[in-house]
């Protein structure tokens, strides 16, 4: 989850959720999302949002001064959310599998949107998802892939990848051999170690004790700190 102290950007399994202080003030609430849209990560850009805001409700002028502030960096409004029911046009759907949902992706349980490909990424390729990311084949050197959720490479991964890209510190980086040039998971991040070796076998790399740590056969484990 991103956030300021009245305003929340948060991955769900159903997509993104902006959660607005019902208490704030309407322009200050705008001001900080300004900010926090412009200081986040750049593959946010076209997502749709949901907005939820308790049981305060907007005036016309204010909503479209948030439309205004969303479309200004990429994002579409796509619904509001409410305690009882989800409000999306030509769609309704119970808040009660909202809670669910998120409570399920902040537990690391959701299976979420996936993103599957069949091929290689080569280098200077760069995949950015709202979800989790599979790649049936190897990521080499200079390609990236940034998921709000996990990444899972078949095959070697070699280049950059940023999983947890919303602040989600459960998501975890597997691969079937982990060489990448830099590893992220949300806020954590590090690089392969040099005396790196040739052994094979599955790998994965998580988040323990506010450490990034690599369990696999034949590793020493690497770790890496919050910046």
């Amino acid at each position: 989850m991103t956030r300021t102290e009245h305003v929340a950007l948060k991955g769900t399994r159903e997509g993104l959720v902006l959660y607005l202080d019902p208490a704030a003030d309407f322009r200050l609430l705008m001001n900080e999302l300004d900010n926090l849209l412009k200081n986040s990560e750049q593959f946010l850009q076209g997502a749709n949002v949901r907005c939820y805001a308790g049981k305060k409700e907007f005036s016309e002028d204010e909503q479209e001064n948030l439309t205004a502030i969303l479309r200004e960096n990429h994002l579409e409004l796509a619904g509001w959310l409410s305690t009882e029911e989800v409000y999306v046009p030509g769609k309704t759907q119970s808040y009660a599998n909202e809670e669910r949902d998120a409570r399920l992706w902040e537990e690391g349980m959701s299976e979420g949107r996936c993103l599957f490909m069949e091929r290689t990424l080569r280098s200077g390729k760069s995949v950015q998802f709202e979800g989790h990311v599979i790649v049936q084949g190897d990521v080499n050197p200079g390609a990236e892939i940034i998921a709000t959720g996990n990444i899972v490479v078949l095959g070697s991964l070699r280049g950059v990848a940023h999983a947890g890209a919303m602040g989600n510190r459960k998501a975890s980086v597997s691969a079937y051999h982990l060489a990448p040039t830099q590893l992220r998971i949300a806020d954590l991040v590090t690089r392969a170690p040099d005396d790196e070796t040739d052994g094979r076998g599955p790998e994965i790399a998580r988040i323990k004790d506010d450490q990034l740590t690599v369990e696999a056969a034949g590793m020493n484990g690497w770790r890496g700190k919050a910046r």
